[in-house]
């Protein structure tokens, strides 16, 4: 049995097949409560403190990769709870960086 998944893009759901080696490398949607590297990397700067309100796209951090800094938003309007990381740290792809409530 092939699982389906559905993609909303523009308001419009659109059904597709899964491979049944895909389930086993997929985790779920990211919780909009968590932040997490995307990329190894050094967090560079911290913009944000425990008990700070964010807003949506607000940037949180930066996390420095390939010599570039990219910038980490947040997911989500709310609180910032716990910031995991601290200048300087070295990251790897999907590390928890900022708890956002």
């Amino acid at each position: 049995m092939t699982p389906y998944s559905y993609l909303n893009i523009d308001d419009t759901v659109y059904e597709t097949e899964v491979p049944s080696s895909y389930p086993k490398r997929f985790s779920g949607m990211p919780d909009p409560h968590q932040v997490r590297a995307f990329i190894p990397g050094v967090i560079a700067e911290i913009r944000v403190s425990p008990g700070q309100k964010v807003r949506e796209k607000d940037v949180l951090l930066l996390l420095e990769a390939m010599k570039m800094f990219n910038e980490l938003c947040s997911p989500s309007d709310g609180e910032v709870v716990d910031i995991l990381v601290k200048p300087g740290d070295r990251v790897e792809k999907g590390q928890m960086l900022v708890r956002i409530k």
